[in-house]
């Protein structure tokens, strides 16, 4: 679809108002004004920001367990005996996924339009956290399915926020891509993580796995 809708310049944007291609052709400018040469003051001013540590460690927290969701939740739901089959189990994985997506695109609207990240993630967090906190004592499988939604909700609806509010907060080129380098190194560690929790021996409602994941997402919530 993008090379139908996405506008090739200012001038094409039809969404735009005359007074905002004026304001967008003013940006561009002044940015293309800006001549920054590379420092290593910068990277070590990227490197050295206690809030990029931080958020890169919520970032990790929180993607062990995207990364075990996503890993796992065919092998959840496959032991929750709703589906006779793995091809079952997958199409039941296809649900929490849906509601998820619509739910991070709401909040990624409501993050932009209020200009907030970490106050946002303070409410969609919990509600993967509640989800993975029931989970990991139900032996409901009708409730563990439920939990599902809000853990998938919850975690996916936070990564915008996240990613975004690190690159929200350092100023200068080479500062903001060293933070931001820094970041997803640390954070995607996370899926080294996510591949070693749930465990065969865990099966079949892998109680012990799930209270990993709670406690690294209190842990995100707290960072």
């Amino acid at each position: 679809m993008s090379y139908f809708v996405l506008p090739n310049s200012i001038e094409t944007a039809g969404f735009l108002t005359s007074a905002e291609k004026e304001c967008g052709r003013a940006r561009v400018e002044e940015a293309n004004e800006v001549n920054e040469t590379f420092e290593w003051t910068e990277v070590r001013r990227g490197i050295f920001n206690m809030q990029v540590w931080l958020s890169a460690s919520a970032y990790f927290a929180l993607l062990s367990g995207i990364y075990s969701f996503g890993l796992f939740l065919p092998t959840i739901i496959n032991n929750l005996k709703f589906a006779h089959d793995p091809n079952q189990a997958q199409l039941w994985s296809v649900i929490p996924y849906a509601v998820a997506a619509v739910f991070t695109i709401i909040v990624a609207i409501i993050s932009d339009k209020t200009a907030l990240r970490g106050v946002i993630m303070l409410f969609t967090l919990p509600i993967a956290i509640i989800g993975y906190g029931v989970i990991s004592t139900s032996t409901n499988a009708k409730v563990q399915y439920g939990m599902t939604f809000m853990m998938a909700t919850g975690m996916y609806a936070s990564v915008p926020c996240v990613l975004s509010w690190n690159s929200n907060n350092s100023a200068g080129h080479y500062k903001r891509a060293t933070t931001a380098a820094l970041q997803l190194a640390i954070a995607n560690c996370g899926g080294i993580v996510a591949s070693w929790i749930y465990q065969k021996k865990e099966a079949p409602n892998f109680h012990r796995s799930h209270s990993i994941i709670l406690g690294l997402l209190c842990a995100a919530w707290v960072l």
